[in-house]
């Protein structure tokens, strides 16, 4: 049976169906990696910790409070007799906050809520501090271990 050459108005309609869906998906991509920042661009900051209880890689980074990162990789060091510093933790952090942590912002383990996650949290630095570069490393401040004090209760 011969094919014709022409293209009918239920194959043209099939198409445009498809193109508009195809459109569709592109554009919630686009608007999910917004909103999730997966399109942002990033630097990366180093952290030391004695430990990460609960925290995962992929974690959040926030920075006063807002998103503004991810925990890009936990890493154990060597053992040693500095017990401070028993984890490295690679932050991926958003450019757009670069000028909001500085030498003397510190960073500490919190939870979100009563019963949430961990998150990695750094609190903006001063004007007159320089702002850390890729690589640098975020002071940590010392954190209430809310698991140690409920033991003891």
């Amino acid at each position: 049976m011969k094919r014709s050459s022409t293209l009918t108005w239920d194959q043209l309609r099939v198409g445009l169906v498809i193109l508009l869906a195809i459109g569709v998906v592109g554009v919630a991509i686009y608007k999910l990696g917004e909103a999730a920042n997966l399109f942002a661009k990033r630097y990366e900051l180093i952290a030391y910790l004695p430990d990460a209880n609960g925290l995962k890689e992929g974690g959040s980074v926030m920075v006063a409070g807002q998103l503004a990162g991810t925990v890009a990789k936990i890493d154990f060091l060597p053992v040693d007799n500095d017990t401070t510093r028993n984890l490295k933790l690679t932050l991926a952090i958003d450019e757009n906050v670069r000028e909001q942590i500085r030498r003397d912002s510190k960073g500490k383990l919190r939870t979100l809520g009563l019963l949430g996650d961990k998150v990695f949290d750094i609190t903006p630095g001063t004007p007159k501090a320089l702002a850390l570069v890729a690589g640098d490393t975020v002071r940590i401040a010392p954190t209430l271990d809310y698991e140690a004090v409920i033991a003891q209760a």
